[in-house]
């Protein structure tokens, strides 16, 4: 007796320091066999997303009675047990396969509950007829009980896992969002400079465009340094106003250095996918 309460023990400290519920399962399996010998055992857990119970630890070659009849959780006496939600013991089992087939002569299938719900199964067999008795059916409820302690556990942090992985994606998708909304407002800052430069810039910058080429016009053959600056005039005042259409076309921004260590400038090669404008095309920013 003193020896199965230090086994059902270890199986609760087992239980304690679960960190990884297959191992787990196995190690509780080692156990048990201290506890009851057995020539085989299985432990099936039930699997929310099919609904029907899975193998996840065995020890020898696992064997299921009547395994070609289908029940709500799966085929075979564990699926009925697990319908039933009530432990079978088979003590005397005369029909089976041939002598040479080793059959399995003594059963024992055991639900694992948490309160009224199945989380699993446990079957143990044994080749010898009367190997398991009611002792052995009482000791092995116990452990089933702390067995159920370890797939709770499992569930749980399965579920926290699921839920920190969706915490993480809602957070990735609050971020895309938040930046998305920052690059909506530089531009809409951005398309409120392109309006005002357009009002404040391009109707005198048209002036003197239209000025410096009438001179140009009128002044054909005059001193070469002269017609010189005022070709200059006519090409800085058309950049200029190449800057302002750039504005107009930015779909989305992005900075780089005026000066290093200094202010910084939105570019202007973005806009719109055309061609860049030339190094100069900058608009200088605070940054």
């Amino acid at each position: 007796m003193l020896g199965e309460l230090e086994v059902l023990f270890k199986i609760s400290q087992v239980i304690a320091s679960c960190s990884s519920p297959g191992s787990t399962y196995d190690s509780v399996l080692d156990l048990l066999e201290e506890l009851v010998e057995f020539d085989f055992g299985a432990l099936f857990i039930f699997g929310e997303d099919d609904g029907r119970l899975n193998l996840v630890a065995s020890k020898g070659h696992a064997v299921d009675l009547i395994q070609p009849v289908s029940f709500d959780m799966g085929n075979g006496l564990s699926a009925w047990v697990a319908k039933q939600k009530r432990p079978i013991l088979l003590s005397e089992l005369h029909r089976g396969k041939s002598e040479s087939e080793n059959p399995v002569r003594s059963f024992i299938s055991i639900p694992l509950l948490l309160g009224e719900t199945v989380v699993g199964v446990m079957n143990f067999g044994h080749h010898t007829v009367g190997a398991f008795t009611r002792h052995h059916l009482r000791l092995l409820t116990i452990a089933a009980g702390q067995l159920s302690v370890i797939i709770e556990r499992t569930i749980y942090f399965q579920e926290l896992a699921a839920k920190n992985v969706q915490l993480k994606q809602t957070n990735r998708t609050l971020e895309q969002t938040r930046q998305a909304l920052v690059e909506r407002e530089r531009l809409a800052a951005v398309g409120e400079v392109a309006v005002t430069v357009n009002h404040e810039i391009n109707n005198p910058l048209t002036v003197i465009i239209g000025n410096a080429e009438l001179l140009l016009r009128d002044m054909a053959g005059s001193d070469p340094p002269l017609l010189s600056r005022l070709e200059n005039i006519v090409e800085e005042s058309k950049r200029i106003a190449k800057i302002t259409r750039a504005l107009q076309r930015l779909e989305k921004t992005t900075s780089e250095d005026y000066l290093p260590g200094g202010r910084r400038m939105i570019s202007l090669d973005t806009a719109s996918g055309r061609n860049k404008p030339d190094k100069p095309g900058k608009v200088e920013a605070c940054g």
